[in-house]
């Protein structure tokens, strides 16, 4: 049986449907026995096609014995989930899973854009390769990590990976960038995160390392994390701000970070060549990097036009198509032209 906390006053018509109020007082807490021929996740998916969405967080669901009396003994209410939560999980069960086998690391070179023949690293992304569906875009699979409350377990997973295939294919002093949320940078100790422990097995020096703070979701605690990256900053890694130019309060929080590197998102990029709005951002944030200290790097290269525009703004490093595609193994990156012409 499925029993489930109402959020709201307006009952969707699939609940009368499949269950019913636990008593006559209230309407707000429902038993769903499971229908003959279905399964907990058929259950579970008529009540969230009926279910209004912004009711789906907030209403709590737990799978408890058929003779339930009416009575949720403490250990059942340490189950409750959102049934949101409990509809990912079961319609994605291998996220619950080990995907480290599922995870293929990949290498994007990173140049300088003055002197294409200046490598600075590479950036060290994660595919995953579902064995009965194909890749997964990495948005989503953080997007189904994030509905089914295991972000912090897919990401490191993704850590883990990219730090095994830097330490086998890159060589010592070669940075690599990899990407963290904002959450997992949190940790009141960061000495014991599963990937400053798998960085220490390897024999990896955090020198090499470039921890970039990405900006998808909400950000916390923003002095926490200012705090954090100090922390990572005296245990030897440098900082990058990634997707910046993406959303709002870009200029507080590289103030507040103070990155080494800004990597300017590419939607930034494909808008500063349509818009001179677009171009007066992009030249606005180049300048404040350079005025913080930080090196700056365009994502998404992907023409001639992308080149020119960056190095006419003083954008200091490139990657995307341009310069090489993402690749299982390093890969050199293709020789820009010195000059491009309008």
């Amino acid at each position: 049986m499925l029993v489930v906390r109402l959020c709201g006053d307006t009952v969707p018509k699939s609940w009368n449907r499949w269950g019913r109020p636990l008593n006559r007082e209230s309407h707000r807490i429902w038993a769903f026995p499971l229908p003959a021929m279905m399964d907990l996740a058929d259950l579970v998916e008529a009540l969230a096609v009926e279910t209004p969405s912004e009711f789906l967080s907030d209403c709590l669901a737990v799978w408890i014995n058929p003779d339930f009396d009416g009575r949720l003994s403490l250990s059942v209410l340490d189950e409750l989930e959102s049934l949101s939560v409990l509809h990912t999980r079961l319609h994605e069960p291998w996220i619950m899973g080990e995907i480290g086998h599922m995870l293929t690391p990949c290498f994007q070179a990173i140049v300088h854009l003055e002197d294409p023949g200046q490598l600075l690293g590479y950036q060290i992304p994660c595919r995953l390769e579902h064995p009965d569906r194909g890749p997964i875009p990495a948005k989503d699979l953080y997007r189904i990590a994030r509905h089914a409350r295991r972000l912090e377990a897919v990401e490191q997973a993704c850590q883990i990976s990219a730090l095994v295939r830097r330490s086998e294919s890159l060589p010592k002093g070669l940075p690599a960038f990899i990407s963290v949320l904002p959450h997992s940078l949190l940790r009141q100790d960061l000495h014991r995160h599963p990937s400053y422990t798998c960085l220490e097995r390897l024999g990896l020096d955090p020198s090499d390392m470039v921890i970039e703070v990405r900006q998808q979701g909400p950000m916390g605690d923003i002095d926490s994390l200012v705090n954090s990256c100090g922390t990572l900053r005296s245990m030897g890694f440098r900082i990058a701000l990634a997707e910046v130019g993406a959303g709002l309060g870009q200029v507080g929080l590289m103030a507040g970070l103070e990155p080494e590197f800004v990597r300017l998102d590419t939607g930034l990029i494909r808008e500063a060549q349509i818009s001179d709005s677009g171009a007066s951002l992009l030249e606005g944030l180049v300048g404040t990097a350079r005025n913080l200290g930080a090196a700056t790097v365009a994502d998404g290269l992907r023409t001639l036009e992308d080149l020119r525009l960056c190095r006419d703004l003083g954008v200091d490093y490139g990657q995307g198509d341009l310069v090489g595609p993402c690749a299982t193994v390093p890969t050199a990156p293709v020789p820009l032209p010195l000059t491009v012409s309008r």
